[in-house]
């Protein structure tokens, strides 16, 4: 005899949870709301059970800032929870009405009914990995906008390092020398705004050498240094993009076609069929974007020639050979399709993209082969 389920939808943010239990069986569903706290939310998880005739509780919330905590806590009381994806959750045609109380309904509903794609949730030191690089990523992104910001200051007032220099590397040491000689030739409120902005662009090349300390001792710990091993032997791909690699992926045993790993990433072609016509257009950026970008930047420039540096072949040392034939093979692969598709008229950007999609699938042989028995580390 089946066991009598529960199926909860919660809608959470920082104010009040709001939910909605169902028993699909009956019919009945009862909507509750409380305080957004572990405490408050078992309180009522454990009413609803009761008003309802008991049975086993399902609950499920939309990925959000939230993250996996909620997931953790439940799990750890014995509340079987799942986080689902909020792409997955469909929409009613001529809703024009949307409360917490009524996504909350929609989402017992459609979990009930088995609509709702469940997100895969990572360990707890996994994630923490992967927060880590994503942090560093953003202060990346804040790096570059400053040191925009800065040079465009720079030559709103007349001073252009290139011009005045003859030098074409930008922010070495001797670019901000001479941003330091600009700043003591200026007086007044710009002296003090370059001085400050070149303090605040300072502070942030020190915090990006410690995440790189932090990345490089990542790699070499005992839970990351197999598969390190196994994506650093490919042209592009050093410690930093092979770690963002694996900790966005996770367990790659869940992808069990590289062609699911592509879509999962967000790199599938666009396609319009209708009416015996079909239109094929970029790809839908529907996925892990960091993902997207650590493929892509790999393909910039390292798969130009097929020889390979020295720094490579320092990586390669003490690989097994296994491993080092599928980095060969994407090697050669990915070199022929770039001059292929550069001959036939292709632009840059759209051929780097090309490979990239390319790219994930020896990615994925990799990352299996790593993991596997007969490689071991």
């Amino acid at each position: 005899m089946n066991e009598k389920v529960i199926h909860v939808g919660l809608d959470v943010d920082d104010v009040q949870y709001h939910g909605c239990a169902l028993n699909r069986a009956s019919g009945e569903c009862l909507n509750f709301k409380c305080r957004p706290t572990l405490k408050g939310l078992v309180s009522q998880l454990k009413k609803m059970r009761a008003a309802l005739g008991g049975g086993a509780l399902k609950v499920c919330y939309e990925a959000s800032y939230v993250g996996f905590c909620l997931h953790r806590d439940l799990t750890q009381v014995g509340i079987a929870c799942a986080v689902v994806a909020p792409t997955s959750i469909p929409s009613r045609r001529g809703k024009a009405v949307k409360t917490d109380r009524l996504d909350a309904a929609d989402l017992a509903e459609f979990y009930a009914n088995g609509q709702l794609t469940e997100v895969t949730v990572p360990q707890a030191e996994q994630e923490a990995d992967r927060d880590l690089l994503r942090s560093r990523q953003r202060l990346v992104q804040q790096q570059g906008d400053l040191r925009r910001h800065l040079q465009g200051l720079l030559r709103r007032i007349g001073r252009h390092y290139k011009a005045e220099t003859q030098r074409r590397t930008q922010w070495s040491r001797l670019h901000y020398h001479w941003i330091e000689q600009v700043i003591e030739q200026s007086s007044g409120s710009l002296q003090i705004n370059l001085r400050l902005l070149l303090g605040q662009l300072k502070s942030i090349d020190t915090t990006l050498v410690e995440y790189g300390e932090a990345v490089d001792a990542l790699a070499t710990s005992e839970r990351y240094e197999p598969s390190v091993r196994a994506l650093t032997c490919y042209k592009g791909i050093a410690n930093l993009f092979a770690l963002t690699m694996i900790t966005e992926i996770g367990d790659v045993k869940r992808f069990t076609h590289p062609r699911k790993l592509v879509s999962w990433i967000g790199m599938d072609i666009r396609e319009y069929a209708s009416g015996g016509k079909s239109h094929r257009f970029g790809i839908t950026r529907q996925g892990n974007r960091y993902l997207r970008t650590a493929f892509i930047e790999a393909n910039q420039r390292g798969y130009q020639s097929v020889q390979l540096s020295r720094e490579i072949k320092a990586r390669r040392e003490g690989t097994a050979p296994p491993l080092v034939a599928i980095a060969d093979r994407a090697l050669k692969r990915l070199n022929r399709k770039r001059y292929r598709l550069l001959a036939a008229g292709k632009h840059p950007n759209k051929v780097k993209v090309a490979c990239a999609r390319e790219m994930v699938g020896f990615v994925w042989e990799s990352l299996n082969a790593a993991t596997a028995d007969q490689v071991g580390a």
